[in-house]
């Protein structure tokens, strides 16, 4: 088990300070890009700029993430590391089951509040704007099927996988069954991140990268702003999820 230690970053090397880690962090191209995320938070965002999927893909190496991408890795390290110098201390988890509660709490929550009035907010624009703007009717019906993959997707966590990790996270033994299920729902679950990417991805594609187009009103602005933000927020979840918890459940399960 866990014995209840830190989750959170893994930093190699001496310990350090956080104002030494600041100065001095090294990005190795050879490092999954998962990682990296996982010890600097603050380099999502460097990877969404990039264009670099590193929740769903996060087990790709850096180098051969930019590369699939057509990003020079020379360039993309130089960014990540400039944004590490300026970080603040990582989010750390004392336990597994302390990770879910903070994914519930924040992630899920979030999502059962933001999904449904987004949702309106999509249906009232393609309503007013779709003669202009006919792209507005595939965008409704995306976010409508990405909403309900969602808000099931995190039911399903929660009642199914959730407890099991939870059991393991406190040392408790599973039985053949629940190994066996729970198998099953990481992998599951790991297909429905890469459905919701493909959805998130397909609004991005729809609305040419969330651009605001001539015209639009402060609904429409909203709107685009909103889905862009969905996006990246849904990237950090999954990270946490994908890369983090899933990865270190799979470690004590092996």
């Amino acid at each position: 088990m866990f014995g209840r230690g830190v989750i959170g970053p893994e930093i190699e090397g001496p310990s350090t300070t956080p104002s030494d880690l600041m100065s001095t962090t090294h990005i190795d191209d050879q490092r999954e890009v998962g990682q990296i995320v996982r010890d600097h938070p603050s380099v999502g965002s460097v990877f969404e700029t990039f264009g670099i999927d590193y929740c769903c893909n996060g087990d790709r190496s850096l180098r051969e993430a930019a590369t699939a991408e057509g990003v020079d890795p020379t360039q993309l390290i130089r960014e990540l590391e400039s944004s590490t110098a300026e970080e603040e201390t990582p989010e750390k988890w004392d336990s597994l089951e302390e990770l879910i509660e903070h994914v519930e709490s924040t992630h899920h929550d979030h999502l059962r509040g933001e999904l449904p009035s987004l949702s309106e907010l999509v249906a009232k624009v393609r309503v007013v704007h779709a003669d202009d703007h006919p792209e507005l009717a595939a965008v409704h019906r995306t976010f409508n099927d990405l909403a309900d993959e969602m808000l099931t997707h995190i039911r399903e966590e929660e009642v199914n996988a959730f407890p099991i990790i939870v059991k393991v996270d406190r040392g408790e033994p599973l039985n053949e069954d629940e190994q066996r299920r729970l198998q099953e729902e990481l992998r599951g679950l790991e297909e429905d991140h890469e459905d919701t990417a493909a959805n998130l991805d397909r609004l991005d594609e729809l609305t040419e990268g969330f651009t605001v187009p001539d015209g639009a009103c402060p609904s429409y602005e909203l709107m685009l702003e909103r889905l862009a933000g969905l996006k990246s927020y849904t990237h950090q979840h999954v990270h946490k999820e994908n890369n983090v918890l899933f990865r270190d459940v799979e470690s004590q399960l092996a």
